[in-house]
């Protein structure tokens, strides 16, 4: 997600026309959408979108990363919403389709952390987690990354711990504390543990292991973003 201007133009021919979008900030949002697969989250969020958003919205999201986007100078902070469906009954938060309406049409901040199906979505987010994520992020920005390291796996342990625990997802629950022991390095157990731990901490752990967990002389807090 990102906001900002565009040229709104046609193309195509007598046969065929259609519309397309040129703007710097269709390429941003390209890129947003590109790189939440090397992240693992479902949703990104650029710094201008975030500016947007009212206090309750922006305190529900987390700031993962700094980056320059091909193209680009100017150093963006990049956030995501923590969500997740999987492990989620949602027929038991079902509303019927009048109750819908009508809280669509009653919309106020405080649904950030009131609306049953984002409560449930995101029982995994704890404030042990975020508050680890937070200070093994702010280290990486920082240049510390031998702290970094161990701070962000910790945050990570801390996320494979919340859903193991909750017992929702069923494989998940078929392994349990197998997940949890880091010497049982067997497929599906390996598998289990990338899919409930943490992309953006897996993130910037890998990001760093491609430089020794040392950062560059010149380091910023910042690193570009070259997939689109």
């Amino acid at each position: 997600l990102h906001a900002g201007w565009a040229v709104e133009g046609a193309v195509g021919s007598t046969y065929k026309v259609d519309a397309t979008y040129l703007s710097p900030h269709v390429n941003m949002a390209s890129r947003m959408m590109s790189a939440c697969k090397q992240y693992g989250v479902f949703v990104l969020l650029s710094q201008e979108f975030e500016e947007l958003l009212s206090k309750e919205a922006k305190d529900s999201l987390r700031h993962i990363d700094t980056v320059y986007v091909k193209g680009s100078s100017v150093a963006q902070q990049i956030y995501t919403y923590d969500v997740r469906h999987n492990g989620v009954d949602f027929f038991l938060l079902d509303r019927t389709e009048e109750g819908a309406d009508k809280e669509a049409d009653q919309y106020c901040p405080e649904i950030w952390s009131r609306d049953q199906d984002l409560k449930a979505m995101r029982d995994h987010i704890t404030p042990e987690f975020k508050e680890a994520f937070r200070v093994g992020r702010q280290y990486y920005l920082d240049g510390k990354w031998d702290l970094a390291v161990d701070k962000l796996k910790e945050a990570n342990d801390i996320m494979i711990q919340n859903v193991v625990d909750d017992g929702n997802i069923e494989e998940v629950a078929m392994y349990g504390m197998q997940i949890m022991d880091k010497k049982n390095q067997t497929e599906n157990v390996c598998r289990l543990r990338h899919e409930i731990g943490d992309g953006p901490c897996e993130a910037l752990i890998s990001f760093m292991e491609k430089h020794n967990f040392v950062a560059p002389v010149d380091w910023e807090g910042v690193r570009p973003l070259l997939n689109k």
